[in-house]
This record gives structure tokens, sequence and C-alpha cells, in this order.
């Protein structure tokens, strides 16, 4: 668990922003459901008193881009992330909003710096199962009217390309029959299943939406989807003690027998949103 959910790590993972940024529009490019989560949560408050913001693990600033005209016009943001490199990429994001923006990159630790019911909103897109253990620290940050608006990934998500490369490295006897992949324990930590679950101890009221959606590659585009791939990959093979270039050799070609006999790869990305309100202090949640 320690190495999967090492920092380091995570910021090697996700510090080539150009990168990351390429396969967000992949996956806008080639997924099923064309809406925005981002925009069909926020559709679902009214955010327009909301002046303090608090965004975790902001990266380069999708969420807090898509909060353009709903906020209080004198609102300001603040991102927090691991990750140096987003920043400019995220303040950019907080003027094309129309909003003051500031961008801190210790990770989500300096939340604990802010006195308690400091912000009237916090977001957080794909992000919270890196660190689950700050939940009790948005419920103090928020004031009593707070909302809090977390996105997360269900755990189907990604389990054809979950399958298909546990079947690839037990073949290879990289891995056990019931071990699981660092992927895996990053969505178990919350997700769509599991989510309410770990937020209704500390909310009054939770509202869950359902964001089902399914990433399509056709005949032809099989580049891209190794492309989405290669991105996630140290998130499938970290820990494994695998010979990498050859693992994603022998994933190349199952993918191409795959679109030879089907003439697309489909895979799940079932995304839920969680909007909660109602914080609980200490004293109520006990």
């Amino acid at each position: 668990m320690a190495e999967v959910l090492d920092k380091k790590k995570i910021r090697q993972v996700f510090r080539k922003v150009q990168e990351h940024r390429r396969i967000e529009q992949l996956i806008r490019q080639f997924s099923s459901n064309k809406n925005d989560i981002r925009v069909t949560a926020l559709n679902q408050v009214d955010l327009t008193s909301c002046q303090n913001v608090l965004e975790l693990g902001c990266a380069f600033g999708s969420f807090t881009e898509a909060l353009k005209n709903r906020l209080h016009p004198e609102a300001k943001i603040t991102g927090l992330d691991i990750v140096p490199e987003y920043g400019l990429f995220f303040l950019e994001a907080c003027k094309r909003a129309g909003y003051d923006g500031s961008f801190f990159s210790t990770g989500v630790n300096p939340i604990k710096k802010y006195p308690a019911g400091t912000f009237d909103l916090v977001i957080c897109s794909f992000a919270l199962y890196f660190f689950i253990e700050t939940i009790p620290e948005i419920i103090r940050v928020l004031k009593p009217n707070g909302i809090f608006i977390t996105i997360t990934h269900s755990h189907r998500n990604m389990q054809e390309l979950i399958a298909l490369t546990k079947t690839i490295l037990e073949k290879n006897k990289l891995i056990s029959d019931d071990e699981e992949l660092p992927i895996e324990i990053i969505l178990r930590q919350f997700s769509s299943e599991n989510g309410a679950a770990l937020l209704s101890p500390h909310f009054q009221r939770i509202q869950q939406i359902d964001f089902n959606n399914t990433l399509i590659f056709r005949e032809g585009e099989t580049e891209s989807f190794l492309e989405y791939y290669q991105f996630k990959r140290p998130f499938f093979l970290t820990g494994t003690n695998t010979r990498k270039n050859e693992i994603f050799n022998q994933l190349r070609q199952e993918l191409q027998k795959m679109t030879l006999n089907s003439k697309k790869i489909q895979m799940c990305k079932d995304d839920r949103i969680f909007l909660c309100s109602e914080p609980l202090k200490l004293k109520e949640a006990s």
C-alpha cells in the first residue's frame, strides 16, 4: 500500500502535464457519454454565494475552470497538489474562470493550516483516493453551510484493461492469481461503491449521481488506446517486478487481436458524483 500511494511515484506519473492534458482529451474523444462530468456535477447546485473555494488534487484546474460564472464575483480559489508543474496551468484556469487563484505544490497537507470554517466550497475530482485520510480535515475547514463536491471512479473502471493486464502478468508468472494491481488498490480507497459509506459519517446530506460511460476505440484507433495505457501504466505495473517493455508489447499484440475480432475495444469508464452538504462537526458526528 505504501508503495502504491507513495507521493514520489504519483508525482512521477502526473508531472508530465502536457501528456496528462492529452489523456484528458483522449478520454473525451473516445467517450460514449459526451457530457462533461464536472459540468454535470456543478449544474446540480447553486454556488453563487461561494467566495472561498478549495480544490484538492487540482492538477491543471479542469474542475476550477468549470466554475466560471457560478461563484460570487469576488471568489478566490486555492489549488493544492503535489506536482509543482501544475501551478502555471492552474492559475491560468483560474483566470479563464474569472477568479483570483493561488496554488501550493506541497500536497494536500496545507489544509491543516486553514482555520475551521474557512471555505464555502471544497471540490476534488479523481484524486480523493490518494488522500482519503483528509476527509475529517475537509469537514473542519468547511463552513456550516459549506458544500463538498467529489467525483470518483467505479471499481469497475478499466476492468477490461485490468483483466487483460493481469492475464498477461499471470502468464509470465509475474503475479499470483489473487494479487491486486496498484490501480485496484487505489480504486478501492474511494470509489462509487464505497464512497457514500465513507462520507456519510461526516455529512447530513449526500446526493449521488451516476455518470455512466464507456471508452470505445474502433479499428485503427489502437494506438490511441495504447497512449492512454502508457500514461496509466505505472498504476498497472508498479510493484509487480515486471519486464515492463516486454509486457507492454504483449499487451499491444492482444489488443490488435481484439480489434481484428470485434473491430473495437470497449472499456468501462463509469464514475459517480457525490454532492455533500450540511457537514457534521466532530461533536455532531459522534
